[in-house]
C-alpha cells in the first residue's frame, strides 16, 4: 500500500478520456468510532474542536503542551490510537516502536489514564463478548468468538483482541457499507453519469465526467458524512485525479 511498487501499480487505474477519478475515504473513522463507542470526553472534545487528533492525544499521553509535541511523540500517539482499534497490547506496541515491552506498557497506561473511558469500553466489550460468545455492532451485526471460551491462554487472548476490534472495525465497516449503497442510489436519483467503479478497503473510487466533478464530489461528501450520526463529526477526504496513483499522492 505505501510502497513505491504500490504507487506504480495504482498508475494502471486510469480514468477514461473526458473523465476523472474521485477517490473518497473517511478521515480517521476508526478513532471516531472509538470516541463514539467509549463516549470519552477527551477524544470527543478533540474531534469536535477539529484538533489534530494525534497531536492532541500525544499532549495528553506525555503530559506536555500541544506546542511541545514533536514528530516522535505524535507518531507514537498515532501508533497507540490505531493499535487499540486492533486490540494491540504492550508487546505489539513494543514491536512496532522498537522499544522495550515495559516502556510500551507505560505508554499504554498513560494513554488509558488520559482517556479512561476507552479502557472501560474495552473491558466492558470483552466481558460482554465472553458472557454471550459474540460481539454485536450498533447495526446489530454479530461476530461469534468461540476463542473466548478456549482453555488455551493464547487463544483466549486472541479472542479478547478480536472482541476489542470487532465493535470498532465492525461499526466503521457498517457505516461504510451504508454510505456505499446510499451513494450509488443518490448518483442514479440525481441523474448523474458518475458511477462507483471500485471499493478498496475504506476507499470509494468513482468515475466522473469532467463536467460532473464538482456536483459528484459534493454529493459524495454529503452522503458519506450523513451515513450515520456519531458523537463526533464524520469527515471525508476526497481527491480528484486522472489516475488512482495521482489521487493518493
Amino acid at each position: 500500500m505505501r510502497s513505491e511498487r504500490g504507487r506504480v501499480f495504482r498508475t494502471a487505474f486510469v480514468a477514461p478520456q473526458g473523465c476523472k477519478l474521485l477517490v473518497a475515504d473517511y478521515d480517521q473513522i476508526e478513532l471516531r468510532c472509538i470516541a463514539h463507542l467509549a463516549e470519552d470526553p477527551g477524544l470527543i472534545a478533540a474531534f469536535e474542536a477539529g484538533d489534530d487528533i494525534h497531536t492532541a492525544t500525544a499532549a495528553r499521553v506525555f503530559a506536555i503542551d500541544v506546542s511541545e509535541v514533536g514528530v516522535k511523540e505524535r507518531s507514537t500517539a498515532k501508533m497507540v490510537s490505531y493499535g487499540l482499534a486492533y486490540g494491540m497490547e504492550a508487546y505489539g506496541l513494543a514491536q512496532r516502536l522498537n522499544i522495550a515491552t515495559g516502556e510500551a506498557a507505560e505508554i499504554l497506561d498513560a494513554y488509558f489514564e488520559a482517556f479512561p473511558a476507552v479502557r472501560q469500553y474495552m473491558d466492558r466489550t470483552v466481558a460482554e463478548a465472553r458472557s454471550r460468545g459474540y460481539t454485536e455492532t450498533l447495526f446489530g451485526r454479530r461476530r461469534q468468538i468461540p476463542e473466548l471460551a478456549s482453555p488455551n491462554v493464547r487463544l483466549r487472548q486472541a479472542g479478547e483482541r478480536q472482541a476489542m476490534n470487532a465493535g470498532i472495525q465492525g461499526l466503521a465497516a457498517d457505516i461504510f457499507k451504508v454510505a456505499l449503497v446510499r451513494l450509488d442510489r443518490a448518483l442514479e436519483d440525481g441523474g448523474l453519469a458518475s458511477r462507483i467503479v471500485l471499493q478498496v478497503h475504506d476507499e470509494i473510487i468513482l468515475e466522473s465526467p469532467d463536467a460532473e466533478v464538482a456536483p459528484a464530489s459534493e454529493l459524495t461528501r454529503e452522503v458519506m458524512r450523513g451515513a450515520f450520526e456519531l458523537r463526533v463529526p464524520l469527515e471525508v477526504d476526497l481527491q480528484v485525479a486522472d489516475t488512482w496513483a495521482g489521487a493518493k499522492g
